[in-house]
């Protein structure tokens, strides 16, 4: 078994990345995961109108998690719970008491599906008990996008200088074939018009602002959707033959369409003044969690509790990549906040009374994703360095 080891941050291996040593201790633990496998989240309509060309109708409403989603993520779920069975928040003469006592669950109420994801969480990580999710009671919880309900105060020249800059440092040459090779994918004439329409990829990019908050608007916008689409529609088990691609040729079409997808994140949900503004709250309730002080933010959350997930989007993994100072990125999985990705918070205590926090990420390849099985978790985490403090001051 290999976990990849950092200079800064040491994992210890005795029957599982995440089981401790003599002499060192989990003290508390946060799982922020992405929910799991869902449809586009418009029409088939729709996505034909963006991208000129038909796609398929999914045997759920657009933005549900799918039957196949719910059974990928269970499968990861459990294999969480194994990875840790050996540590003393999870080792199995605990109580039903205890688990419900330490551990919450918070999921984001403004969607089905991660309120979906909550509760495989809360089945999965306490099996055999009545462990049950929660989330709050307001159409918009500002913990997981302080945009929805106007929270999140944004300086919009301090972030148009970032765009900028994340402009001239996009990863080339590997987004302009993702551009190209969807274009002739999707719609080889989008171009061909003197007005170009949406369906042209190679449209400049650009930030609009609408009701205080930026969004993107331009060729990665579009391309990004189709991207993931492709990518969700692959890891469902649908086929992809009306749009020419061979079920062998799809891994590799999506190696080299979804850095797209990965420019939507550089160019707007990892800009450091887009993430503070839109889930530093999240963050900070980390770190509040993690130091043993208070989190308003999550009413769930008692002095007893050990254990907090938080389910999620890919949205708040990217954001707590550039709050954090982490980046990750996969061999067998081209996006890098796939469903059922998995942020991991470890506080740890040592024998001479010190702790430190070690973060690592866990997710399903894409053929896993595809064939609804748990991953190894031992050989393929990743673990990170981060360049900012995880405690709080």
């Amino acid at each position: 078994m290999i976990c990849r080891i950092s200079s800064l941050l040491v994992l210890f291996v005795l029957g599982g990345c995440a089981s401790q040593t003599q002499g060192d201790t989990l003290e508390k633990v946060v799982f922020l995961g992405r929910h799991g496998i869902r449809s586009p989240t418009v029409s088939p309509q729709e996505m034909q109108r963006r991208t000129g060309h038909s796609w398929q109708t999914w045997s759920v409403a657009p933005g549900e998690m799918t039957d196949h989603g719910i059974d990928a993520l269970r499968a990861m779920v459990r294999a969480v719970r194994e990875n840790y069975s050996q540590t003393a928040l999870f080792q199995s003469p605990q109580s039903c008491q205890t688990v419900e006592w330490e551990t919450v669950v918070w999921a984001d109420t403004a969607d089905h599906r991660t309120r979906q994801t909550g509760e495989v969480w809360a089945k999965d990580i306490a099996p055999g008990c009545s462990l049950q999710a929660g989330w709050a009671s307001t159409p918009v919880d500002p913990l997981f996008n302080a945009f929805g309900n106007r929270a999140g105060k944004i300086d919009s020249a301090l972030l148009e200088r970032e765009f900028e800059v994340a402009k001239a440092t996009l990863p080339e040459p590997a987004s302009d074939a993702a551009l190209k090779t969807l274009q002739a994918l999707l719609a080889p004439n989008g171009c061909a018009a003197k007005s170009a329409s949406s369906q042209c990829l190679t449209t400049p990019t650009t930030i609009e602002w609408k009701k205080g908050a930026p969004r993107l608007q331009g060729g990665f916008v579009t391309a990004g959707m189709a991207a993931e689409s492709l990518l969700l529609a692959y890891a469902e088990g649908l086929p992809l033959t009306d749009f020419g691609i061979a079920e062998q040729d799809v891994p590799h079409l999506l190696e080299t369409v979804m850095p797209a997808h990965e420019a939507e994140n550089h160019l707007l949900r990892r800009l450091p003044e887009y993430a503070r503004a839109r889930n530093g709250m999240m963050a900070e309730s980390i770190r509040a969690f993690l130091s043993d002080q208070p989190v308003h933010a999550i009413p769930a959350i008692l002095p007893s509790t050990k254990v907090l997930v938080l389910a999620g989007h890919d949205t708040n993994l990217a954001a707590m990549m550039t709050l954090f100072g982490v980046e990750w990125s996969f061999s067998d999985q081209p996006d890098s906040t796939a469903p059922n990705t998995v942020l991991v918070f470890e506080r740890w205590r040592h024998s001479d009374g010190t702790r430190d926090v070690r973060l690592r990420v866990f997710h399903q390849s894409l053929e896993e994703l595809r064939e609804a099985r748990a991953p190894d978790i031992g050989k393929s985490v990743v673990t990170l360095s981060p360049a900012r403090s995880v405690f709080a001051p």
